[in-house]
């Protein structure tokens, strides 16, 4: 036993005693940053819509606004081949009688008088959230929801949901730039730029902590409209789903597909000869 032990301690007295490696013997070598903004597609579009209704007692108030939804996410289900994700959200709230408050010498305000037996009635709102998921679709798909008669609707927007193809493309972009970038500054410097010894993906130091996220994914808003199509003579309000689908057409709005930026870089060590 005591033999092994001192064959131990003599084999860390050799390392230890070992001469460090010069440093003139290190490999010349420069640190570079590469940038890409590419241009894709959108894969994804949404849009909301409101609808409300009113009555003496809430849950009539519910289940009228809660019917009329349901009827428009099932037109909108039908228009757009079903290429879509839909979320509802249920508001119900109180109103009551307003009476007039003085506020000045010569000034009124209207207020509510919340007393319980000043109380109206019940106001109801669904709030259905659509995200379509073949962008082509989203135009038709607004439509049926419009001609459901909704109270409020927001803008269309498109984005890009980050899928493994669409950060490939971009970070193979940024290596490709990192590269060009490098043999411009080998260039400057009279030296010849040797291989690729490290590459990481983010903005560097390339022996620090990586980034975490790569790309950036912009959203754009529809600004052009469409031209007024004329209004179906069917009162839609009691529509069936199937004819407020048929009725989408008159009520799409144009929705061009709007390129989306992606953003990559990456940190490379190029060796210089």
């Amino acid at each position: 036993m005591k033999f092994i032990v001192l064959i131990l301690v003599g084999s860390l007295g050799l390392i230890a005693c070992a001469p460090p490696q010069s440093s003139s013997d290190a490999e010349p070598a420069m640190e570079i940053l590469g940038r890409a903004f590419t241009e894709q597609p959108p894969n994804r579009a949404r849009f909301s819509v409101e609808f409300e209704e009113k009555a003496e007692a809430s849950e009539a108030a519910a289940a009228r606004v809660v019917e009329r939804a349901n009827r428009a996410t099932e037109a909108v289900r039908l228009a757009s081949g079903d290429t879509v994700r839909i979320t509802s959200d249920l508001n119900v709230r109180p109103y009551y009688q307003q009476v007039r408050r003085r506020v000045r010498e010569h000034e009124e305000q209207l207020v509510e008088n919340v007393h319980p037996d000043a109380l109206l009635g019940y106001v109801a709102r669904v709030t259905v959230n659509v995200t379509v998921l073949a962008p082509e679709q989203a135009g038709t798909a607004r439509g049926a929801a419009l001609a459901a008669g909704p109270v409020q609707s927001s803008p269309m927007q498109f984005f890009l949901e980050p899928t493994a193809d669409s950060q490939r493309l971009a970070f193979q972009a940024a290596i490709e730039d990192a590269h060009q970038r490098a043999r411009l500054a080998a260039q400057a410097t009279g030296a010849k730029l040797g291989e690729l010894m490290l590459l990481q993906e983010g903005t560097g130091p390339c022996l620090g902590s990586p980034s975490a996220a790569m790309g950036s994914y912009g959203q754009a808003t529809v600004a052009r409209a469409a031209a007024a199509a004329p209004a179906p003579a069917l009162s839609l309000r009691d529509a069936t789903p199937q004819q407020l689908a048929e009725a989408a057409e008159h009520f799409a709005l144009a929705a061009d597909l709007q390129p989306q930026r992606v953003e990559a870089r990456v940190c490379a060590v190029y060796a210089l000869r």
